[in-house]
């Protein structure tokens, strides 16, 4: 076995293992996942909310997913810092679904064979070691050699805990699970919805796994949240769901079924999160508060990306290490976006509960989250209706939240292109917006500081080089927004005195844009320096 060379070896059979997996031996690559031989327990649910249906498309995974008859995800009932119940149910097309772990994992694992891939059930990793060519992997009953390494273990971390991992400090969690049941002669309340309510010192939230059975877990901290040890992990789940009094009169015509069991769910991220010949996926890499119902799509969207590095890497090795440095930044970038917007959340919790449990995740959100945060506080500010529009923020259960797009969708091409958006709603591009909007004609020249960099993005099924422009107000650089090519329209846009004759010259060079589109990336452009307008720029 230790003969054997794969082109990519991946380790850990959850969502995000064989999602990449699936997604690498499709393009042709010899593709193994080691995973443990026994099933997850049922016990452990998860919540996929219905914007994920476009990644498990993209891993071929949704014709698998739809066939299984899982629990629809038809909305959610909400407890908040005090507040009265909200109500939110989904229409058909926005459903996701209700799994419990081992349903889920099984899907995975059928669409991993189906593209091909050798699926080895005799885990755990026992010693992985690079080598000059790749990696050597063992396992109890023998060892293999790869190309590549996908670490997408989960908390396990097989290599991720070797100097990768980084924990937030200041705050632990610890997740109280049980597996409730519908007394028989009576109706199973709010079939197909999240139940969640904060209290005190901790929250709970609740969901179906099957038409008469719900997980239902208490997130406590340790140290911070008052624990009744004494009584044992039932006697606690019991204690802490009796805390969150509406959520609990919800289920009260039922029965734990089975014992309560207790598993880590503190917050972490990397110090980085892959480097030419190995990736950390998924929870591998980082993992965020359950609150956002947002874990297996995180999951997928993070093995989308990795398998088109490590294609990227297997079929030009000279792009391997800009692939990864754009993975890295990716992964990053959807850890601090999630800290940020948990941060509204955490300060009604705070402020209605008056605990240090709120109190310390505000601060390390807010912490966290800090860059993030940033951005989004330059990209939100006024109102700017006129070119802005929603951006999609995870999926909270919560409420809604204004704020970039926390993950690599399907599409997107770089990160510099996400940020580019936020971009777009800034006072610099909405004044630049208003000014042309209101001038009989325009007469635009290229800007004084314009300047033009590569920079790794996803084209295709590859990661390629691509010249995005840069300047002094937007150093990091954008190509397109709204898949609006900045560069054409760069191109196009002096020769014209009238934007409806610069609109109709961009549409014949190429792809056609919207007009709302194309009209921000006008002002944009004008905004970010790299256009000026004859007389003075806007924003001057």
């Amino acid at each position: 076995m230790a003969g054997t060379p794969y082109d990519v070896l991946v380790v850990g059979g959850g969502p995000a293992g064989c999602a990449a997996a699936a997604s690498l031996a499709g393009r042709g690559h010899d593709v193994a996942l080691i995973t443990r031989p026994a099933p997850p327990a049922k016990w452990l649910a998860e919540s996929i909310p219905g914007s994920a249906r476009k990644l498990f498309e993209r891993v071929g995974a949704l014709a698998a997913l739809d066939a299984a008859g899982l629990v629809p995800n038809e909305g959610n009932t909400v407890w908040w810092a005090g507040m009265s119940g909200r109500d939110e149910r989904f229409g058909t097309q926005e459903r996701g679904v209700h799994a419990d772990r081992a349903a889920l994992e099984a899907i995975f694992h059928g669409v991993a064979r189906e593209a091909g891939v050798r699926v080895r059930t005799d885990g755990p990793v026992i010693e992985a070691a690079a080598e000059p060519d790749g990696w050597r992997v063992a396992t109890a009953s023998g060892s293999c050699r790869a190309r590549w390494v996908l670490d997408a273990s989960g908390r396990a971390g097989v290599l991720a805990r070797r100097g990768f991992r980084i924990r937030e400090r200041g705050i632990a969690t610890l997740a109280l699970i049980g597996r409730w049941t519908a007394d028989p002669d009576r109706p199973a309340p709010d079939p197909g919805c999240t139940l969640i309510e904060s209290y005190r010192d901790g929250w709970a939230w609740s969901v179906p796994t099957a038409a008469r059975t719900r997980c239902v877990t208490a997130m406590v901290d340790p140290r911070r949240t008052h624990l009744s040890r004494e009584l044992g992990l039932e006697g606690m789940w019991r204690t802490e769901l009796a805390k969150a009094a509406r959520l609990a009169e919800r289920l009260g015509a039922g029965r734990l079924a089975g014992p309560v069991r207790a598993c880590p769910a503190s917050l972490y991220g990397a110090t980085s999160h892959g480097r030419p010949g190995l990736l950390l996926v998924g929870d591998a890499g980082s993992f965020i508060d359950p609150l956002s119902s947002y874990g297996v799509k995180k999951a997928l969207a993070s093995a989308w990306l990795a398998a088109i590095v490590t294609h990227t890497a297997l079929e030009d090795e000279a792009m391997a290490g800009p692939a990864c440095d754009l993975y890295d930044d990716r992964e990053r970038e959807v850890y601090r976006t999630y800290r940020a917007l948990s941060v509204p959340f955490f300060e009604q919790a705070a402020a209605a509960h008056d605990h240090s449990f709120w109190a310390s995740r505000l601060a390390a959100a807010r912490k966290a989250g800090a860059e993030a945060a940033e951005t989004e506080s330059a990209a939100s500010d006024g109102e700017g209706a006129g070119i802005t529009r929603a951006i999609d923020a995870p999926d909270v259960p919560v409420g809604a939240t204004p704020g970039a797009a926390a993950v690599a969708e399907p599409g997107d091409r770089s990160l510099a292109d996400a940020r580019t958006e936020a971009f777009v709603g800034s006072p610099v591009v909405r004044a630049a917006y208003e000014t042309i909007r209101t001038l009989p004609s325009v007469r635009l020249r290229r800007g004084a500081t314009l300047g033009s960099v590569e920079r790794p993005a996803v084209v295709d099924d590859r990661i390629a080089l691509e010249p995005h422009l840069v300047s002094e107000r937007l150093p990091g650089g954008a190509r397109y927004v709204r898949n609006v090519d900045l560069r054409r329209l760069l191109e196009v846009a002096p020769a014209f005195g009238q934007v409806p004759d610069i609109y109709e010259a961009y549409n014949r060079q190429g792809a056609p844009a919207p007009l709302p589109d194309f009209l921000a990336a006008l002002a944009l452009t004008v905004g970010a320096g790299f256009l000026e307008l004859a007389g003075g720029a806007a924003g001057d």
